[in-house]
């Protein structure tokens, strides 16, 4: 049995072997691809990296070129602020007119009921031209 025994450890050697190879041959094959493949990526990144190179600087000589010619620049702010004031001229047609009736205090409007004095002819003296009752008394007289 000893020689079957080292006919046998011999063949496991020899298959161990060739495994061993096949295995070295598999990782140098993976190895090539996967640096093949980094490869690709670095370059389709620098490619990328130039386009958008390529688009920063465009816009920029855009930006230089606007900032060169303040004529132009200053004709598009004055065109911006001439829309937003007939915009707002706009809105101020459809709304209606808001009453500019003064604030007034309380007491100012108890003394005016006392005195029968129309607010709307009081001219308030107060923060804002609230309307305050010494207001009020110096219009009834």
């Amino acid at each position: 049995m000893g020689k079957k025994v080292r006919k046998a450890m011999k063949r496991l050697s020899k298959d161990l072997d060739e495994m061993r190879e096949e295995n070295r041959e598999l990782v140098e094959g993976l190895t090539e691809r996967v640096t093949e493949a980094l490869e690709r990526q670095a370059e389709l990144q620098a490619e990328s990296n130039r386009a958008l190179a390529e688009i920063l600087e465009s816009h920029l000589k855009s930006l230089d070129r606007a900032e060169s010619s303040p004529e132009t620049s200053e004709e598009a702010v004055s065109a911006q602020e001439n829309e937003e004031s007939e915009s707002s001229d706009k809105q101020g047609e459809d709304e209606e007119p808001e009453s500019q009736e003064p604030e007034v205090t309380e007491a100012a409007e108890r003394k005016a009921s006392e005195l029968g004095v129309d607010l709307e002819d009081v001219k308030g003296t107060g923060s804002g031209g609230r309307v305050l009752v010494k207001d009020v008394e110096e219009a009834a007289g």
